[in-house]
């Protein structure tokens, strides 16, 4: 059978002041409406029943996730006490549903996506589903941009299905080496969601992380000892873990439009921009500026004059002002300010 896990864990630090280790980004509505999980997990209803989708999240994050999805069945959320990253979450996905159907086949999908055309992408995840057998197939989507802030996969072989071998994974490139990439275009954005046989992504586990899947199993077995066992557990992407080392994973060419909601940059793109580039949430005056965003979330105004490239962001806890180019990089303001 067919089933989804929604990876919820993440604490959103690239959103802050807005977002916190409380409340994170998966969990705001950032565009106005539904929260992102909301909509990541109504989107994979449309092809995998409700009682087939499973949400991974962190244990301090209970309070949000009931407040955006209060209709969700509690015994098909998995509470990480601490997190221990993407490749202990999806494990520990895979063997609790593997215990359920040993012959089931899993999408995995961060909830923090946008996908407008939810009609392409369920065609396309049925495609993905009736394919993973014996591997484990990517999403990835093809540039519009230059875009420096994902990973991106070189497509290697086609199969008679469409479906390519991967032919290698890359990490975040520079702005000349992204225009290249766009350029050639063989490379695609690693879009992070991925659909594979429970079993093979057991086996490529048990290959390269043994001692993940060796505990996971005892917390399967006996989940009295989640406590004790998640926090000794290796904190490593499944990227690192897996993907970049697996013979067995392919890559699906993305039939919808897809974005990454990850940053502030990232979010001015669904707010409509003047003439000068200019696009704001909230109350903004915003004078002789150019591809400046401004976002007011506490009621107060947001005044600027002569402003280039920037995102200012107001909120009840805080001010953020940055230069657009380094909306990646508010976890060092984060980590700033937890030192102080």
């Amino acid at each position: 059978m067919n089933w989804a896990v929604v990876m919820a864990g993440g604490n959103g630090t690239r959103f802050w002041p807005l977002s916190n280790s409380k409340h994170p980004k998966q969990f705001l509505r950032l565009l106005g409406g539904q929260t992102p999980a909301e909509t990541c997990v109504q989107r994979l209803a449309r092809v995998v029943p409700m009682s087939r989708i499973l949400i991974v999240a962190s244990e301090s994050h209970r309070e949000s996730l009931a407040e955006a999805l209060p209709d969700f069945p509690a015994h098909q959320v998995l509470w990480e006490p601490v997190g221990r990253n993407t490749a202990a979450c999806i494990a520990w996905a895979n063997e609790a549903i593997r215990a359920q159907d040993p012959q089931a086949v899993i999408g995995v999908f961060p909830s923090d996506h946008a996908i407008s055309d939810e009609a392409a992408f369920a065609q396309c995840l049925e495609k993905a589903y009736a394919a993973a057998a014996g591997r484990i197939v990517l999403f990835g989507i093809e540039p519009t941009r230059p875009e420096t802030g994902y990973g991106y996969i070189r497509e290697g072989v086609c199969d008679a299905d469409g479906i390519s071998k991967v032919a290698s994974f890359l990490e975040k490139p520079d702005l000349a080496t992204a225009v290249s990439y766009l350029e050639d275009g063989k490379y695609l954005w690693n879009s992070g969601m991925f659909i594979f046989d429970a079993n093979v992504m057991h086996e490529e586990l048990a290959l390269y992380v043994p001692q993940i899947v060796e505990k996971i199993e005892a917390v399967v077995k006996d989940p009295s000892k989640l406590a004790d066992i998640f926090p000794t557990l290796l904190s490593i992407s499944i990227d690192y873990a897996v993907m970049e080392h697996t013979k067995r994973a392919a890559v699906m060419r993305a039939s919808f439009p897809w974005d990454d909601l990850g940053t502030w940059a990232s979010i001015r793109r669904y707010y409509p921009a003047d003439a000068h580039g200019n696009a704001a949430c909230g109350a903004a005056t915003l004078i002789d500026c150019h591809d400046t965003f401004a976002y007011a979330d506490d009621g107060r105004v947001i005044a600027a004059l002569g402003m280039n490239h920037v995102v200012i962001v107001s909120t009840r806890e805080a001010v953020l002002v940055l230069d657009a180019d380094r909306a990646q990089e508010v976890r060092k303001i984060v980590d700033s300010l937890k030192n102080k």
